[in-house]
């Protein structure tokens, strides 16, 4: 069985792959700069660098730019998994949308999230595809307290984790080469809160990983 959490976010989805008892982390990012996708390469995560074409003025070529970039996104997503993941039962996880989501950018989040399951679910089966609640998956991180929020909590929680991966032991050890400064490279939290969905999937369906 391979498990499967998405971070799943318009402009840079993330995902934690695990396959034969290893993971792999997956970054789908729009327009991320040549050095930050170095500094993920050199520790083994997989980077899918999108172009953004070009948005239309009106609201209907505003509307069909936001399904061509979603389809897009989930080609290039569909592709990746086709290529790793060879005739072996999958279970995804995504994490939902926040009270605090709302307007058009929730829609557009939405909509791109909704095209994504239905090609994974035409490949994996909709029955093999969760959705856990942001407030859980950061329960699964004990970071659900007041005192914990804020995207390094989840980050700092992610390098607590038993994980054998170039990424982990970077922020666990070094942390400062994934660093502009004070803040971490975007990216890196995605991809922390992609652990988590995968983890709050085995965990919640009883997998017996953790």
């Amino acid at each position: 069985m391979i498990l499967i959490g998405f971070d799943f976010s318009c402009n840079k989805t993330a995902c934690c792959i695990l396959q034969n008892n290893k993971y792999s982390f997956c970054l789908w990012p729009l327009e991320m700069d040549e050095k930050s996708i170095v500094k993920f390469k050199d520790i083994d995560v997989y980077v899918n660098n999108r172009s953004r074409i070009k948005e239309g003025i009106t609201s209907s070529e505003k509307f069909r730019w936001h399904v061509t970039m979603a389809n897009d996104l989930t080609l290039r997503i569909i592709s990746y998994l086709k290529l790793i993941i060879k005739n072996e039962n999958v279970v995804i996880a995504f994490e939902g949308s926040s009270f605090a989501s709302r307007g058009d950018a929730a829609l557009q989040l939405a909509g791109y999230r909704y095209i994504l399951v239905n090609e994974l679910g035409k490949l994996y089966g909709l029955e093999n595809i969760f959705t856990f609640a942001p407030m859980t998956v950061k329960s699964t991180a004990h970071c659900a307290s007041k005192d914990k929020k804020g995207k390094d909590s989840m980050i700092s929680a992610f390098s607590e984790e038993m994980i054998y991966h170039p990424l982990c032991t970077t922020i666990k050890n070094n942390p400062a080469l994934l660093k502009k400064k004070t803040n971490y490279i975007s990216g890196i939290d995605d991809l922390a809160d992609s652990f988590f969905v995968l983890k709050t999937l085995s965990i919640k369906e009883n997998f017996g990983i953790f």
